[in-house]
């Protein structure tokens, strides 16, 4: 499991066992709360916070690679498509017409070159990967988790992760080469006058 996956889950379960605590002493009268209890032993977050969480995490994902297409994926300045006043059609090049119509000035909008589209493209199968290698993981750390697997002896947990352990060794292995195609077109990437 990562660093980080450990660290948010031992701080999940202390919340919830301070949140717990709380309650409990609420509810107990002033007599028991005098005596000391024994520590609850540690549980797994429920199935809904683990869904939540994993929700947020693949919504913050999508949103991600939403936002980056939309910024990056068009060489056309914005209000081109909804046909604003002064902004040319995608077929000629982007002008923005400012002033007054006596004094109309006209500037000519920087467009991306054609390997900031590719290295754009090549990001988005890379995120697109990452997505992949991250629910590869969450499949993995599940089956280490399961209570049922805990009896099995280490051969056997090897031998029902092992699907999961080559999936993610693909994908890996498929981010490593679209890191160095991206790397190969994203130096070159630069705003062009057309």
């Amino acid at each position: 499991m990562a660093p980080e996956q450990e660290d948010r889950t031992r701080q999940l379960e202390a919340l919830r066992r301070y949140v717990s605590n709380l309650y409990e002493r609420r509810e107990r009268p002033q007599a028991e709360a005098a005596q000391p209890s024994p520590a609850p032993e540690p549980q797994r977050p429920s199935r809904r916070w683990l869904l939540l969480a994993g929700l947020l995490v693949v919504l913050a994902l999508v949103g991600g690679v939403v936002v980056g297409a939309v910024a990056w994926s068009d060489d056309r300045p914005a209000g081109a498509e909804a046909g604003v006043e002064g902004v040319s059609s995608p077929t000629h090049s982007p002008t923005v017409t400012s002033g007054s119509p006596s004094s109309n000035t006209t500037m000519v909008a920087p467009v991306a070159s054609p390997a900031c589209k590719t290295a754009v493209d090549r990001a988005n199968t890379m995120l697109a990967i990452t997505v992949n290698l991250r629910r590869t993981l969450a499949e993995y750390s599940r089956i280490l988790n399961d209570r049922s697997n805990r009896g099995l002896s280490g051969r056997e947990v090897r031998e029902k992760s092992g699907p999961v352990l080559r999936a993610g060794a693909r994908e890996s292995a498929r981010f490593d080469q679209a890191l160095a195609d991206y790397r190969q077109v994203v130096d070159q990437c630069k705003l062009q006058t057309p």
